[in-house]
């Protein structure tokens, strides 16, 4: 099952992908596919963006790893209400779009080559998520709690 009922959000079980972050950090950007709908003027409640069953969890010292991929997007147009968003925000919620999401992968791909042996898991492990997620929703919303 890749979406849950929004009702069930408080059944989703985060995939936390750690590489130096320590057990007890709390800083965090949690992944968050949103479940698209065609209905006219929808507008996206939490609960849609909080019912993909699988999210992705990376804590502080590891997302630190993914913050100058993210600023090469930006800055770039919100995914849902197409307003100009300046910066990456680490400390609230981003709204990324697919065309976007694919070159983020694309500028990690590039890298991968030079990227230590002990760093390359974690990538190749945020970009299958990554793939895996896109093929459910056009946004992944990004949100920070620092």
């Amino acid at each position: 099952m890749i979406w849950l009922n929004l009702s069930d959000y408080r059944n989703q079980k985060y995939i936390e992908l750690r590489l130096y972050a320590p057990e007890n950090e709390k800083i965090v950007l949690d992944f968050n596919p949103l479940k698209i709908s065609n209905e006219p003027d929808w507008d996206p409640s939490w609960e849609e963006w909080h019912c993909y069953a699988m999210p992705l969890r990376i804590y502080k010292q590891d997302y630190e790893l993914l913050l100058d991929y993210f600023n090469k997007i930006y800055p770039t147009k919100d995914a849902f209400d197409g307003t100009i968003e300046p910066v990456f925000d680490v400390c609230f919620d981003n709204w990324i779009g697919k065309d976007d999401w694919l070159k983020v992968i694309s500028e990690v791909e590039q890298d991968l080559e030079n990227i230590s042996y002990d760093k390359k898991s974690f990538f190749i492990d945020f970009l299958e998520w990554l793939r895996e997620a896109l093929k459910y929703t056009s946004i992944i919303v990004v949100e920070g709690n620092l």
